[in-house]
């Protein structure tokens, strides 16, 4: 057995899944959408379910970010009936990519994808003004929690840091995403245990 002192290896993008950081280009038009909606779907219906599951089936994302915050969900669930089991459980609400390269949500009404867009938008506009050296180790903190915490390191696949005199530490981004996913996982239990209340085929209120 070893018997000197031992060392740990500091965290690369290329340990957290990325192979080619900043290898993608950012349009002018791509940095305006890193924190808007860029996909937006209203699921009313098994019908409506099963179309945007065969829509988006080849998305990397949207199995690992709708299921990792539903661990009533088997995990091996197919891209394509991932949004259809979703809505089963939940019942109605709104299929959403939040940002050019953000994490898929399943949110039960307007107001609930507004505070998840929200806290999203709060950890993008952090993390542009975070030194590389922040952002990284942000970023391998936040993987520790959980496989699908991988904000930081999809944006690292653009060159969308603009570094700034007074930026966040690592601590702050860290938290920032965590806290993100904490809330999208606590909407999708809310939605689910409100979920025996409601009238099949009706939104709440209508």
């Amino acid at each position: 057995m070893p018997t000197g002192p031992v060392t740990r290896q500091a965290p690369t993008w290329q340990a957290l899944g990325l192979s080619r950081p900043r290898a993608q280009p950012l349009t002018d038009a791509a940095r305006a959408r890193l924190a808007h909606l860029t996909e937006l779907r209203d699921i009313d219906s098994p019908a409506a379910a099963d179309r945007a599951g065969a829509e988006y089936a080849g998305e990397r994302w949207l199995a690992p970010d709708l299921l990792g915050v539903r661990p009533w969900l088997p995990p091996d669930t197919p891209p394509r009936e991932v949004v259809r089991a979703v809505l089963n459980g939940e019942w109605t609400g709104f299929l959403a990519l939040l940002g050019e390269y953000g994490p898929w949500v399943y949110a039960a009404d307007v107001r609930a994808l507004q505070e998840l867009s929200g806290a999203y938008a709060a950890l993008v506009q952090a993390a542009q003004t975070a030194p590389e050296d922040v952002a990284l180790h942000a970023a391998h903190w936040s993987r520790q929690d959980a496989p699908h915490h991988t904000l930081l390191v999809r944006l690292e696949a653009t060159p969308y840091r603009r570094p700034a005199r007074s930026a966040p530490d690592s601590a702050h981004l860290t938290g920032l995403e965590r806290a993100f996913w904490a809330q999208v996982g606590g909407q999708a239990a809310r939605h689910r245990a409100a979920r025996p209340g409601r009238q099949t085929g009706h939104r709440p209120g209508s």
